[in-house]
């Protein structure tokens, strides 16, 4: 069996175990549709990494016959992989997001704590000079036992749930895709809609995937209707978020903002976020934590699974590829 892959492997017994399932070809100079569909002929796996551009299209998939399985050294695929397509032809499709759930989800702890107790404006405050800043924010507010919100319940948003419950009694999910049931089972709350969620949440933690049903998802009415001093916090993706709507009212109203990704990225350097006290600012940076890193050996568990015969654990079907984030 070819397994190609066109990237290097950056862990070593990963790639050992990896390489003892074939013939195994690293190829990054592979880094085009058109040189993969000319280098990776006759494999059976093809195995891509974070670009800018798409690398298995239609047009690839369709020229490599013996293809069997299709995936990423990330967490996502749409970037890179045309999943609907690999679906149709049967192929399977995987991916390393399991491995993003801990560290993202104490990333957006972070966040929520580093906001809450406005620990973040000190810190700035001091470094620009300020000497003694102590009073500078008033009272300031713990995690615990307030009411959370998460929007969003896939791998990403079930993780951050399930670690922010350690903190608090009062977790509620919105999702399109969970029933009120199967949420109750995991301890948790099924909201009402999603304004509910703004209503009645001080911590809101976006965590979805973005695509066209839930692009600008979070507008005006959802910040207007947040509690003082609520805090939203977006580790999903920016374009969730009509960003014009978000910086309007958090100019005129006392609530905070925590953000890791934005509209557009770089965030502008005249954007009104950076001049607002109430904004902590991050440079998309949840995908940062070393365990991460931790993909590789993962991967190897998924290939080893599907060369046993098994069903790989990331295996994706249509209806998880609908609520995939296109980027």
């Amino acid at each position: 069996m070819k397994l190609f892959f066109t990237c290097k492997i950056e862990d070593p017994a990963a790639r050992a175990r990896i390489a003892a399932l074939g013939e195994l070809v690293e190829a990054p100079e592979a880094d085009t549709p058109e040189k993969i569909r000319d280098a990776a002929q006759g494999a059976e796996i093809v195995i891509v990494p974070f670009t800018a551009q798409m690398l298995l299209t239609a047009d690839v998939l369709d020229a490599l016959p013996s293809l069997r399985l299709v995936g990423t050294t990330y967490g996502g695929l749409r970037q890179n992989v045309d999943d609907t397509r690999a679906l149709a032809r049967g192929l399977t499709v995987i991916h390393t997001g399991p491995t993003r759930v801990r560290p993202m989800a104490e990333y957006t702890l972070a966040l929520a704590l580093a906001a809450l107790t406005r620990v973040a404006g000190y810190h700035h405050a001091m470094r620009s000079g300020e000497a003694w800043p102590r009073m500078k924010f008033g009272r300031t507010r713990i995690l615990h036992q307030r009411k959370v919100g998460v929007i969003g319940y896939g791998l990403i948003g079930r993780g951050i749930a399930e670690l922010f419950r350690t903190f608090t009694d009062h977790v509620v999910v919105h999702s399109e895709h969970s029933t009120a049931e199967k949420l109750a089972a995991a301890g948790f709350i099924k909201s009402a809609s999603l304004l509910d969620v703004f209503r009645d949440c001080e911590v809101i933690i976006l965590a979805g995937g973005h695509n066209p049903k839930t692009h600008q998802l979070i507008r005006r009415e959802h910040f207007e209707a947040m509690q003082d001093e609520a805090l939203f916090i977006n580790i999903a993706r920016g374009k969730m978020v009509c960003q014009a709507d978000m910086i309007a009212v958090a100019a005129a109203r006392p609530i905070h903002l925590a953000l890791d990704v934005f509209e557009n990225e770089p965030l502008e350097a005249d954007s009104p976020l950076r001049n607002n006290d109430r904004v902590v600012l991050a440079p998309h940076r949840a995908n940062a934590p070393i365990e991460f890193e931790q993909r590789w050996a993962y991967l190897a568990d998924e290939l080893e699974r599907f060369t046993r015969g098994e069903r790989p654990h990331t295996a994706l079907d249509p209806v998880h590829a609908a609520a995939m984030s296109e980027s």
